[in-house]
């Protein structure tokens, strides 16, 4: 492992644990409670929205280890730049846990947590929705695509007058 993906780990595992420090200081702070922790429960949503990052971000991860390791290799055969690609999608993954949350009535950290890293687990589903056609999609007409063909506008049709 290369000297940057260590201190990556390392910056991200710091932020993973200062963030979840946080949430058990913020859902266990009460009134008697020193300022600084009343300023984190105030501005809890932003320290969750980090929070929920580094769980998307460890599912990511988790991801492409699960895949390297299934490929037989261990974690000297890692590569920066096949890191880098789901930091780049990330915050596509992300918007949609985080409006999720944000909707939701449920008071659950766990629950959203729980989502968080699986939508970063499965972050390729997302790209693979997108790829490019390399020919027209073809547009079922009826659901016995072999015998029923659309009839152009104008034509006669022989089942009654045209409607439209």
């Amino acid at each position: 492992m290369s000297k940057a993906l260590k201190f990556l780990t390392f910056l991200f595992l710091l932020v993973f644990i200062t963030t979840g420090a946080f949430m058990v200081l913020i859902v266990n702070a009460d009134e008697t409670s020193p300022a600084w922790i009343a300023l984190l429960v105030r501005n809890h949503a932003i320290v969750y929205a980090w929070h929920l990052g580094c769980w998307m971000v460890l599912g990511m991860f988790t991801s492409y280890y699960w895949d390297l390791f299934n490929l037989g290799r261990g974690l000297e055969s890692m590569e920066a730049l096949r890191i880098g690609l789901p930091l780049m999608v990330s915050p596509f993954v992300f918007m949609p846990v985080y409006n999720l949350w944000l909707a939701s009535s449920s008071q659950s950290y766990m629950l959203f947590a729980v989502i968080a890293i699986q939508s970063g687990f499965f972050w390729q589903a997302l790209l693979t929705k997108v790829a490019p056609l390399d020919r027209p999609t073809p547009i079922p007409w009826s659901v016995n695509n072999n015998t029923a063909t659309r009839t152009p506008r104008g034509a006669s049709n022989s089942q009654g007058p045209e409607l439209g």
